[in-house]
């Protein structure tokens, strides 16, 4: 609860930044956008492993603003980001170039408030993100890799801040808290062989922060965005070799943290 204080009063100290002047066009729009990105992405397990490497994404949103009083505003948001990572540990070697992707759609709901010359949209409403790892193959030292599959269900809580610039141009500054609800991690231990079975792995703790600043000129817009995942130690489960138990799975407190541009067209 502390660590959701914490991130609520940076919003709101966001939200009341001076703005340069108040308009009209700093309302949200019924509207959308589709969009382009180029990042640097790296997953770690703190003292075991990590994937590095670079993600194009795609990026759509659909806009609906309701209501003639009080309007509340409707959006969703699906994003596809694909690349390829470099893995190394010290303990299994390294290998490159594996398949490495995610798909994270988005429903959510709130409304604009004018405070300060500036208008705020805080806003709130439910997320699912997939991540598909492919790490088959053999590392330097030999070992062999399998896939992995995440999924988070997850509670965004956010807040975007609008003000005017010159030109006609304005400035959006996004925060978001992303609480964790529920998510699994499906381990293909089966591609290693020696008759291991697959493993699923219930993650019930984490968090993800999003902070992104956004030129906005015209029908276009273009700046800086930030994404942060941290998921803490899941349950245990049996892994089974040829039909017995053999040891019990774990997968272990991670990061991941992607760093990006992305450009976007308004239609």
């Amino acid at each position: 609860m502390n660590r959701m204080n914490a991130v609520m009063i940076a919003i709101v100290g966001l939200a009341t930044v001076t703005a340069v002047r108040a308009e009209p066009g700093l309302r949200t729009q019924t509207g959308n956008d589709i969009g382009v990105s180029l990042s640097s992405y790296q997953y770690q397990e703190p003292g075991i492993m990590s994937l590095k490497g670079t993600k194009v994404g795609l990026d759509m949103r659909a806009v609906k603003v309701s209501g003639d009083r009080d309007k509340l505003i409707f959006r969703g948001d699906l994003r596809f980001a694909l690349g390829s990572v470099d893995y190394d540990s010290n303990a299994t070697g390294s290998a490159n170039g594996d398949p490495d992707w995610y798909l994270e759609a988005r429903g959510l709901f709130g409304k604009d408030r004018v405070i300060n010359e500036a208008v705020i949209s805080p806003y709130t409403g439910l997320g699912y993100r997939y991540l598909f790892n492919d790490g088959r193959g053999l590392t330097s030292t030999g070992y062999s890799g399998y896939r992995r599959e995440s999924n988070y269900l997850y509670l965004p809580i956010g807040m975007i801040h609008r003000i005017a610039l010159n030109g006609q141009a304005r400035l959006e500054s996004t925060l978001e808290y992303d609480y964790l609800l529920a998510g699994t991690q499906n381990t293909s231990l089966s591609d290693v062989g020696a008759g291991y079975s697959d493993v699923t792995n219930n993650q019930s703790s984490g968090y993800g922060l999003k902070f992104s600043v956004m030129y906005l000129k015209s029908k276009w817009a273009i700046g800086p965005y930030a994404h942060y995942w941290n998921i803490g130690q899941s349950d245990t489960a049996i892994i089974y070799q040829n039909g017995s138990p053999a040891f019990i799975g774990v997968e272990p407190q991670n990061n991941t943290m992607e760093f990006g541009l992305r450009a976007s067209q308004q239609f």
